[in-house]
């Protein structure tokens, strides 16, 4: 290919490219409209919220700051906040148990290897496990922790388990959405090969499908763990175990110097996970 042509290949002041951008920068700006955004707003309420940080002078403990330093409430908070980590905890390993053969029924390519063929049978058993697949995870994704827990609640009352299947059956939708990109982003060059010496499906997913994926597994694990641990944190505000009751708790009874020291605890969690979780991918990615 010559320079002026390749130049003309790759400019990216092409008609398609500028119609694209323009249905983008339309959608942002009507949707800015619509939801009455603006920075105006923010700048004019901006003493309100500092007035509301600051608290009320009159009132003990209405302030944010300092943080309240009782010995015998942060033992509470540590302990409910141990409790929140291992909701997380179990929820995460449920979630990855379902997760991963949720993950490859919505992999077409992984669905190749699963039931190979090219005949109506063939093609109409893969698109079937797809779609449903893809339905389910689309339902568990789609509805909030929050909303999950409301609905476990019902069934097995308040306390850490109704948190614990909220997010569990949440990241499941996530997970397997996640997992499923890494799934088809694999080279297709171990697969065929390990196919063309018979190597059933099993075999197949073993040895060419789970080696190239497991650097992405791991990252996209920790993640959600790291996720979970910040959406767990909240679920106490519907009943649902955790550090959350006591931040709903303190919030709805104004004790704002309470509220900033729960903050502080999850704020510390979740750096001490995020630490956790890099020293892990830089050790195993």
């Amino acid at each position: 290919m010559k320079l002026e042509e390749l130049k003309k290949a790759s400019t990216p002041f092409k008609l398609y490219n500028f119609v694209i951008l323009s249905i983008i920068a339309y959608i942002f700006i009507q949707s800015w409209i619509s939801t009455d955004m603006s920075f105006g707003a923010l700048i004019n309420g901006w003493g309100d919220l500092v007035s509301y940080i600051r608290g009320n002078p009159k009132i003990e403990g209405s302030s944010y700051f300092p943080p309240v330093l009782n010995m015998i409430h942060i033992k509470e908070y540590f302990w409910a906040m141990v409790e929140t980590v291992e909701m997380a905890v179990i929820a995460l390993v449920i979630s990855v148990i379902l997760a991963i053969p949720l993950s490859y029924m919505t992999s077409r390519n992984i669905l190749k290897i699963i039931i190979p063929g090219d005949k109506a049978i063939h093609t109409t058993a893969r698109n079937a496990v797809y779609y449903t697949g893809t339905l389910i995870a689309n339902v568990f994704r789609s509805v909030n922790e929050l909303v999950w827990a409301l609905i476990f609640v019902s069934a097995v009352g308040l306390g850490p388990m109704a948190g614990i299947m909220a997010l569990a059956i949440h990241t499941t939708g996530v997970l397997s959405k996640l997992l499923s990109e890494g799934n088809e982003a694999i080279d297709p060059g171990p697969v065929e090969a390990l196919a063309t010496s018979g190597a059933g499906f099993i075999k197949t997913i073993a040895y060419a499908v789970v080696p190239q994926t497991m650097p992405h597994f791991i990252s996209m694990v920790l993640y959600r763990f790291e996720s979970d641990v910040r959406s767990a944190s909240i679920l106490g505000f519907v009943g649902a175990g955790g550090i959350g009751f006591y931040l709903f708790d303190k919030l709805r009874s104004f004790e704002n110097g309470e509220v900033s020291t729960v903050l502080i605890m999850i704020i510390i969690t979740v750096w001490l996970l995020d630490n956790l979780s890099a020293y892990i991918r830089k050790r195993f990615i």
